[in-house]
C-alpha cells in the first residue's frame, strides 16, 4: 500500500509552547500517523515547528491539519508538500537514461 505525506509548517505562541508541542503530537499519536521529522526553531515570536507526517490514507493527513487548525496556540499553517511517495525526480543523462535524484 502506498504511503501518503505531508509537512507542515507553523508557529506556537510563546505563551506555553511545550504544552503546545504536546498536544500536536497527541493528535499526531491519535490519528495513528507516521511522525517522519520535527524540527522547531525559537524565534522572537514563539516557537516555529516543521512537521513531516505519513499515512497509509490521505484523509488521516487532511484531518490532522484541520484539529491543528483549531488548537490553541497554533498558528496559521502552511502544508509544504503534497504526496511525495511516488514521485521523484528524474533527469536525464549524455546516454539518454533517467537518473533519480
Amino acid at each position: 500500500m502506498k504511503s501518503h505525506q505531508t509537512s507542515y509548517r507553523f508557529c506556537l505562541e510563546p505563551d506555553a509552547p511545550i504544552a503546545t508541542l504536546e498536544q500536536v503530537l497527541a493528535i499526531v499519536r491519535r490519528l495513528d500517523l507516521e511522525l517522519r521529522a520535527l524540527r522547531t526553531t525559537a524565534t522572537p515570536g514563539g516557537v516555529e515547528v516543521m512537521l513531516r507526517l505519513a499515512g497509509q490514507d490521505p484523509e488521516p493527513l487532511t484531518l490532522c491539519r484541520m484539529r491543528l487548525h483549531n488548537l490553541v496556540g497554533v498558528l496559521p499553517i502552511r502544508e509544504l508538500s503534497a504526496n511525495k511517495s511516488d514521485h521523484h525526480q528524474r533527469r536525464s543523462t549524455p546516454g539518454g537514461v533517467a537518473e533519480m535524484l
